[in-house]
């Protein structure tokens, strides 16, 4: 009798466990800890993506991580990203709380920080529709092949090696600015300080923000005081474009449409003082969306042009086949426009390539809003997490050669950024994926395809291609570690005009 009842009592107590287990699954598996600063120490002396991928080798493609007082989850394969950014993509649209967004971004409302819900769900429409979508981007071609051009023959005229960088963000900021307030900036360089700025004080603010109880430390890390300088210069600059537009409203009103070119923010202004509206458009808004085109557009394009030619010259001979390439579309054509541009497929598939390996965005950030299950583990309200987009795009499990610079992969794999492929993340995925994807592209694809047919390159001081460094800067966007120098030497006539 005693031994049946304990045989019960064991089958019942197990049953219990069995039923709570199921009904409570376990949190993602992670790396140890220490007291205070949970697994900080795990990622000493590395870049965050990289640190992240190589514990997900031993933790998996779901794990949880403590840094300072926060726990992270962390998604390195294919199959999180899809649960997260696809499945359960609308538990996952939040993002997380961020100091610098907090300060620069004007309390979180642009397109890019902005809390889910009814106010970032009318301004990402806003921008799909009225500054970011194809009408947008077809209308400003001009823009960018005059643009493109003023490079080439900035270029041309250099003799000594060219700092390219330097170049390709110049060009960004004109052409993003042109489009965005009706004319080249008078305050190109401040806007190109500021992204420069920006970037550094989001790699250093990341150890920093992971306590984020100990407010103190914003202080004492100089970044809170970085970032509120940032802010005082933004907000003169963008108050005074205002002005300017608004003046121009008042002496355009009552002309046609057709006689008044509408830029990016006439069209916010004229948004404002509409009522259709369901979340009122306030100047802060109007403002933090011009952050984010003028100096997140002008750095993101920049980059990828920089970091696809750093490839090409580590790679001569897909440098040349992408030189013949354009070479063959200018045929008895005096220069090459942007609807040239399409058939050129070999260049797009070295663009894709470069985004796989550079993705402009390393670590993909969302939240969990309610408390669910992903890949058999249990993810808490409140979680921050991250897709880590660099990992996945190198993962020798999708990707044949992962680490090796191969642009024809994409003349066979039927892979796009439209976020349908989860191995491939270079722009996110989901209800957030980049707005500005068109944009950016429009503008990589010209620029990169100008620098090819107009001149052939060299590295400087009889450098070998494998010397170059290929290292990189964490921030807002991941940059090359080096400056890209190169030398030009013109390969046909450049066009005077455009």
């Amino acid at each position: 009798m005693v031994v049946s009842t304990m045989l019960f009592l064991i089958i019942f107590i197990k049953k219990g466990f069995s039923k709570s287990e199921a009904q409570y699954p376990r949190p993602p598996p992670g790396p140890w800890r220490l007291p205070i600063i949970g697994c900080m120490h795990h990622l000493a002396g590395q870049i965050p993506f990289r640190a992240f991928r190589d514990l997900s080798l031993t933790y998996g493609g779901l794990m949880l991580v403590r840094i300072g007082q926060a726990d992270f989850a962390v998604a390195s394969s294919r199959e999180a990203a899809q649960e997260i950014l696809k499945n359960q993509d609308p538990n996952f649209a939040a993002r997380p709380e961020h100091v610098l967004a907090q300060i620069v971004a004007y309390g979180c409302s642009d397109v890019v920080f902005s809390p889910y819900g009814p106010y970032w769900k009318q301004l990402r429409n806003i921008c799909l529709v009225e500054l970011l979508g194809t009408k947008r981007i077809r209308s400003s071609a001009s823009i960018r092949e005059e643009e493109t051009l003023n490079l080439i023959r900035e270029i041309s005229t250099a003799t000594q090696p060219i700092n390219l960088r330097e170049k390709l963000l110049r060009m960004s900021n004109a052409i993003i600015s042109r489009a965005a307030i009706g004319a080249r900036s008078t305050h190109q360089e401040t806007f190109i300080s500021v992204a420069r700025e920006a970037n550094d004080v989001f790699g250093r603010l990341y150890g920093v923000d992971m306590f984020r109880s100990l407010k103190l430390l914003h202080v004492l890390s100089g970044a809170k005081f970085k970032l509120q300088r940032i802010r005082r210069r933004l907000d003169k600059i963008f108050d005074d474009i205002v002005k300017e537009h608004e003046v121009k409203a008042k002496t355009t009103k009552g002309r046609q449409v057709a006689e008044v070119e509408e830029d990016i923010v006439d069209a916010l202004l004229r948004l404002k003082d509409e009522s259709e509206l369901e979340v009122p458009m306030t100047m802060d808004g109007i403002k933090a969306v011009m952050l984010d085109m003028l100096v997140g557009g002008t750095e993101n394009s920049s980059s990828l042009v920089e970091w696809a030619m750093s490839e090409l010259m580590r790679n001569p001979k897909i440098m040349e086949q992408a030189q013949k390439e354009v070479m063959e579309e200018l045929k008895g054509k005096n220069r090459l426009q942007e609807a040239d541009v399409v058939e050129l497929n070999y260049l797009k598939s070295i663009v894709k390539e470069s985004l796989r390996l550079h993705p402009p965005l390393t670590l993909i950030p969302r939240m969990c809003r309610k408390t669910c299950e992903v890949l058999g583990y249990e993810i808490e309200a409140g979680t921050p997490v991250f897709v880590n987009a660099w990992a996945i795009n190198r993962d020798p499990r999708y990707w044949e050669e992962a680490e090796s610079f191969r642009p024809e992969r994409f003349e066979v794999k039927s892979i796009d950024f439209k976020g349908a492929n989860f191995e491939y993340l270079p722009f996110g995925a989901g209800r957030r994926i980049c707005p500005g994807m068109g944009f950016g592209l429009a503008t990589i694809y010209l620029s990169l395809a100008q620098l090819l047919l107009y001149f052939d390159w060299k590295l400087p001081d009889g450098r070998k291609p494998e010397e170059l460094d290929m290292s990189e800067t964490f921030g807002v966007t991941v940059t090359k570690k080096t400056e890209l120098k190169l030398l030009a030497t013109p390969r046909i006539p450049i066009p005077s005009t455009v």
